[in-house]
């Protein structure tokens, strides 16, 4: 009984002092969308167009033109950018990996982590966040897709923070260097 108690504290005591790891004046900040039609793609366009130095993708369906050209647009002035994607994407006609590929964006196509019973990988790369500068997040269940625009029910969260986007740029970095 006094251990579930105390284990108990614990927990509690972890979520009141994880809230305040961020803390208030960054999650009023945090921009969030729905779709369809709430204005993801032009809030992602926007933000990219806003970097700096450098933009790292990880993004498990990428088809969107008007995301993959202004990615190639920033990176002719001379911003950074290096993506992750799905295995599967690089096979996939509607895919804008093999675009950006061609304009001399870093591309890497990426399987799971699961292996099947001979030893194969068959998990997804199922990520969907970008990391812009170090200094934002942006994440969600929406895929750089038109139907993610248009047609699903997809959410996405624009986060401000270099505390959150460390954390995502230290698994952006683990998944490029990964044989």
């Amino acid at each position: 009984m006094n251990r579930t108690l105390s284990t108990l504290v614990v927990i509690l005591l972890t979520f009141l002092f994880a809230g305040s790891a961020i803390g208030v004046d960054e999650t009023e900040r945090i921009k969030i969308y729905f779709s369809p039609n709430g204005n993801c793609e032009k809030a992602i366009i926007e933000e990219i167009g806003r970097a700096k130095s450098c933009i790292h993708i990880a993004m498990f369906n990428f088809t969107n033109g008007r995301i993959a050209r202004e990615l190639v647009k920033v990176s002719k002035q001379g911003i950074d950018i290096k993506v992750i994607a799905d295995m599967e994407s690089s096979s996939d006609d509607y895919s804008k990996g093999r675009f950006l590929e061609n304009k001399g964006i870093d591309i890497k196509y990426r399987k799971g982590h699961n292996r099947n019973n001979l030893g194969d990988e068959t998990g997804l790369m199922h990520n969907k966040f970008a990391v812009i500068d170090g200094k934002v997040v942006i994440t969600g269940s929406y895929n750089w897709t038109t139907s993610a625009e248009k047609w699903n029910y997809e959410n996405l969260l624009i986060i401000p923070s270099a505390r959150v986007a460390e954390l995502f740029e230290r698994e952006f970095n683990r998944l490029w260097i990964k044989k």
